[in-house]
């Protein structure tokens, strides 16, 4: 079974079993860095907001040895998981004032979302553009976004500016930010596995901590999602720089979270540069590359620059 044939039939056996009450569609979906996904779009006749299912990931699994049956219970499962999520009435949505306080931004490369940029309101810094989203709602798997279209801007009669002076302050308190060692990070991940196995007390012994200052630290927000836009918050990098006494250079390790090292002169920039583009290359998603480049936070100016 080819790609576009199991799209259909994925489509058709969704439509099937939840009835003629909803309307099952195969939508093409421009995502970051011009990725282009399936999602199976599940629409029922009494509620304005279809939840978004992609299948990509689904076919590659298909092409392993899971069965169309246990695709479907997977889609379903996930379907009634998402679809709890209350917005109330989507012309609410119409009325900017009902949305203002949930204006948020992230950073997505340049280059790479020449198309999406045609399509959406943003402002450049540096080799990266700001673009606008609204955080509508939390539930247990994750965050129910929607990014800002040109489209959204004459019905709300505002201009990207005002977005941004509005996620400027929104996006700090919608998703606050948080500076850990990477040590606490590898902690972290090392105690919820030694959980699962009952041995949290050996975390201590396997890190093998000691007192030496660390030199990386990762800036996200508490969520973890669009973590590298923290960079623009207003104070966060200053604080950090203060606390360190030193200008700071900020790798971007993905869309989601930043590394930051403090920059005492002897680093080599050469050999960072070289290490973000091939964990770019290797590690992160395609979708969540944020830039091969690095950056450098200023203690004099108080501004962010690349390094050439």
């Amino acid at each position: 079974m080819n790609y576009n044939q199991f799209l259909e039939e994925v489509r058709a056996a969704v439509q099937d079993r939840l009835g003629r009450d909803y309307e099952i569609r195969i939508q093409k979906i421009i995502k970051n860095n011009g990725i282009v996904l399936n999602g199976l779009i599940i629409g029922k006749t009494s509620k304005s907001i279809a939840p978004t299912i992609y299948l990509n990931s689904y076919y590659i699994h298909f092409t392993h040895g899971m069965s169309m049956q246990e695709i479907l219970e997977d889609i379903i499962s996930a379907y009634k998981e998402n679809n709890d999520v209350v917005l109330g009435d989507m012309r609410e949505l119409l009325d900017f004032s009902n949305v203002k306080d949930k204006v948020a931004f992230k950073l997505i490369q340049m280059e790479k979302n020449k198309e999406l940029l045609k399509d959406v309101p943003y402002i450049k810094f540096l080799d990266l553009a700001v673009v606008f989203y609204l955080v509508l709602d939390e539930h247990k798997g994750g965050q129910m976004t929607a990014l800002i279209h040109n489209s959204h801007m004459e019905p709300w009669g505002v201009g990207k500016e005002e977005l941004y002076r509005l996620a400027e302050k929104n996006t700090p308190i919608l998703l606050p930010p948080e500076i850990k060692t990477m040590k606490e990070i590898m902690c972290d991940i090392l105690k919820e596995h030694l959980e699962e196995l009952k041995m949290e007390e050996m975390v201590d012994d396997l890190l093998d901590f000691d007192s030496q200052k660390p030199s990386l630290y990762v800036l996200s927000n508490k969520k973890q999602i669009n973590g590298a836009g923290c960079i623009l918050y207003d104070g966060c990098l200053k604080d950090f720089a203060d606390s360190q006494n030193s200008d700071i250079v900020i790798l971007p390790s993905s869309t989601h979270e930043v590394i930051l090292v403090p920059d005492g002169g002897k680093l080599d920039y050469g050999e960072l540069r070289k290490m973000v583009r091939e964990i770019n290359e290797s590690e992160v998603p395609e979708e969540d590359v944020l830039s091969n480049r690095i950056y450098k936070y200023s203690r004099y100016d108080c501004r962010i620059s690349l390094i050439k």
